[in-house]
């Protein structure tokens, strides 16, 4: 038998660990400014308009009216000033004249208590004679809302990567193991 060499072979084992990428997304929320302008507010109003008619009352009682009586002491007032002067005039000439006897001042004097009285008239009207009519004023009134500004401000969003890895280790070294013949006479160390 011929002797025969022997060769054994181990092949390495590689070992592989992976880790993932990662990934963060976050994005803060956007802040939002919002101003508004006051709202303008017009007021128009016309006034209310009260009206009081007496005039059925007046002619109920046999009286004039407001605007007829004015005139009509107008008239007499003018009468009794123009007669006031005329009896002044008398009277100036009674007193320039005192020699021509009596007594002017207990004339004068008693004219003033005997004269024509003044009278006024009582203005208490029917009921329900005088007429009161009232119309409301008006308001228009106009609102214009204010302006409202939005200023959004937007932040951008924040991105962080980290790529994944892959490790690659050797989980068993390849070997080659030669084991000569075995010689007679020959030791072989069988440790390698």
């Amino acid at each position: 038998m011929v002797p025969q060499i022997q060769i054994r072979q181990e092949f390495a084992q590689i070992g592989l660990q992976t880790r993932p990428p990662e990934w963060r997304i976050a994005q803060p929320p956007a802040d939002l400014n919002m101003h508004q302008e006051l709202a303008r507010v017009e007021i128009r109003r016309t006034a209310g308009r009260l009206e009081i008619d007496q005039s059925e009352a007046f002619a109920q009682v046999g009286l004039m009216s407001p605007l007829e009586l004015s005139r009509s002491e107008a008239a007499r007032s003018r009468q009794v000033n123009a007669d006031g002067i005329a009896e002044a005039a008398q009277w100036g000439d009674r007193f320039a004249h005192i020699e021509r006897g009596g007594n002017p001042i207990a004339d004068w004097a008693l004219r003033e208590v005997t004269g024509p009285p003044d009278w006024i008239p009582a203005l208490v009207p029917r009921p329900f004679s005088v007429h009161i009519t009232y119309r409301p004023g008006q308001a228009d009134i106009r609102v214009q809302p204010g302006r409202v500004d939005l200023n959004p401000a937007v932040h951008p969003p924040e991105v962080s990567f980290h790529p994944g890895t892959v490790d690659a280790y050797v989980r068993r070294p390849g070997a080659v193991t030669i084991i000569p013949p075995p010689l007679p006479g020959l030791l072989v160390d069988e440790r390698g």
